[in-house]
């Protein structure tokens, strides 16, 4: 008998979203060409087993399909217990997948998202994509955007701090502990920023059979992703605010929308990640790095 295909969801996880502006400009000047904002897509591989221990959740009623249900109790392990201390993700150093400025001729630790803005820069201003030899500042802007996705790797992280087992912060987390002494969100917290409720949510509008295994437990599960699911966020990447009076052009330039897609994969295909090569911080900054 043929096997069945399992049905795989792109989450949307939009409390994750980020912005990065740049604080450097590109030097030496050229044409200045129309603006031109393309939508495009980066990705990251992670494991489904590191998501499977950091998202859970805990419910005492067999019809978990309604995750309205009140006695459901989301968890976010965000700790060294759930969230390996090697999973960094910079968004600048996410691979091109969708929409790249340059898709061929160019080694992919090349092609990551800090390149592909800076080629962004360089159409901008030079009508052309190779452009980027003019900047007389090149290699500095391409740290400037990694040091910008620092920070956003920062805010990501908090973003999942702020409802992880172990964070007391009014408006996110519960008061009170459960019998595990680990803190929880419930579905009084909507929105965005309850990321497991999200994730219970998106499984249940999309694949609601994933929750036929479940049975009512005071032990906690995981939230059934599998390999293949992708986790989806937004980074908007904006220019140096003078940046445009490089070559005169009228007006500043447009943000350009990356969305940053983390594929869930079996723990081998992590290898699938593309290693950046062209900076210090790189070694630092990509999931489950050396360092």
């Amino acid at each position: 008998m043929p096997v069945e295909e399992v049905p795989l969801i792109n989450f949307t996880l939009s409390g994750l979203n980020a912005t990065l502006t740049m604080d450097l400009s590109g030097t030496l000047a050229g044409e200045a060409p129309a603006a031109l904002d393309v939508s495009a897509t980066a990705i990251y591989y992670v494991k489904t087993s590191d998501m499977l221990n950091v998202f859970k959740f805990q419910t005492d009623s067999f019809d978990v399909n309604d995750i309205s249900a009140s006695d459901i109790k989301y968890y976010v392990f965000r700790d060294a217990s759930g969230w390996p201390v090697n999973l960094k993700i910079n968004p600048a150093h996410a691979a091109m997948s969708a929409g790249a400025k340059l898709t061929t001729g160019v080694d992919a630790s090349k092609n990551l998202l800090k390149h592909d803005f800076v080629r962004y820069l360089a159409e901008s201003l030079f009508n052309t994509v190779h452009g980027v030899d003019l900047f007389s500042n090149e290699d500095a802007l391409l740290e400037d955007i990694a040091l910008k996705g620092q920070g956003a790797r920062t805010d990501i992280e908090l973003a999942l701090d702020k409802v992880n087992t172990t964070y007391v912060a009014a408006g996110y987390l519960t008061s009170a502990v459960d019998a595990s002494g680990y803190r929880y969100t419930t579905n009084a917290l909507t929105g965005n920023t309850n990321i497991c409720r999200e994730l219970m949510r998106q499984i249940a509008n999309g694949v609601a059979s994933r929750f036929a295994g479940t049975t009512a437990s005071p032990l906690h599960q995981s939230v059934p992703l599998v390999n293949g699911d992708t986790l989806n966020f937004k980074v908007t990447v904006a220019a140096a605010a003078l940046q445009h009076n490089l070559t005169g052009r009228t007006g500043p330039f447009d943000q350009r929308v990356y969305k940053i897609q983390l594929i869930l994969c079996a723990n081998g295909d992590i290898s699938n990640n593309v290693v950046p090569v062209d900076s210090a911080l790189y070694p630092l900054e990509y999931p489950y790095g050396t360092a």
